[in-house]
């Protein structure tokens, strides 16, 4: 099952409103990407986490174990999750309730709706783990493309940790080559890329395709400065 047929297996459970109120901020599309300056909470650290200079950030959230399982082991650390499934966040956010999360939000939007509404040097961390491989638009995937790398990194902190996990070959190689060859990032590992993922709370995704042991390929690359050019 991949992950839209996944997504048609879940409930559409809404949580409680006092649940909805502490974790989720529900844009619509079409507004989000039409007013960058709608009535929308700027990604502020500050703001969102009480004080915190810094959060990391889930794309693809889905249903929020992973974030979860991430943000119960750093309670120091923000966290936030970004998907357009309105159902697969009402799960992610009963899931946060159930542990009585402090430091996690969610919003319901598309990653590039997200784009004006981020602050340079705020996100420690950027996670995309198991990208539908056949969402696409204008010949190029719709989440990982030189568009958004460009975005983490000005919004990363010096240092910060991209993470990409794929069960998808082919889409594995383009994003490795696109990353390579992406000025600004420099590889947290030896290896070209890693075999593998054990996070604190594996997602549903992942606990069903590796019934059919295949394996996940795993990226992690961190921000460094780009190189400033002379001036004439």
């Amino acid at each position: 099952m991949g992950r839209r047929g996944l997504s048609r297996s879940i409930k559409r459970i809404p949580p409680s409103p006092q649940a909805l109120a502490r974790y989720l901020q529900l844009w619509r599309y079409e507004e989000a990407k039409a007013d960058p300056a709608l009535d929308v909470p700027r990604l502020d650290p500050a703001a969102l986490f009480d004080g915190r200079q810094a959060y990391e950030l889930e794309v693809g959230c889905g249903t929020g174990e992973v974030l979860c399982g991430l943000a119960a082991e750093r309670p120091e650390n923000g966290f936030v999750g970004v998907d357009p499934s309105t159902k697969s966040l009402f799960h992610a956010v009963r899931l946060a309730e159930s542990m009585d999360l402090r430091n996690i939000r969610f919003l319901r939007a598309p990653v590039d709706a997200l784009y004006p509404h981020l602050l340079d040097e705020t996100v420690a961390a950027v996670y995309v783990h198991f990208p539908d491989p056949f969402v696409r638009a204008r010949g190029q995937h719709k989440v990982l493309n030189p568009t958004f790398l460009a975005r983490m990194h000005a919004a990363m902190r010096a240092g910060g940790l991209l993470s990409i996990v794929s069960d998808k070959p082919e889409l594995f190689d383009e994003v490795l080559e696109l990353v390579e060859g992406t000025p600004g990032w420099e590889k947290a590992h030896a290896e070209r890329f890693l075999m593998g993922f054990e996070p604190p709370i594996k997602s549903r995704y992942q606990r069903k395709w590796e019934r059919f042991e295949l394996p996940a390929l795993r990226l992690e690359v961190r921000k460094r400065p780009l190189a400033r050019t002379a001036c004439a």
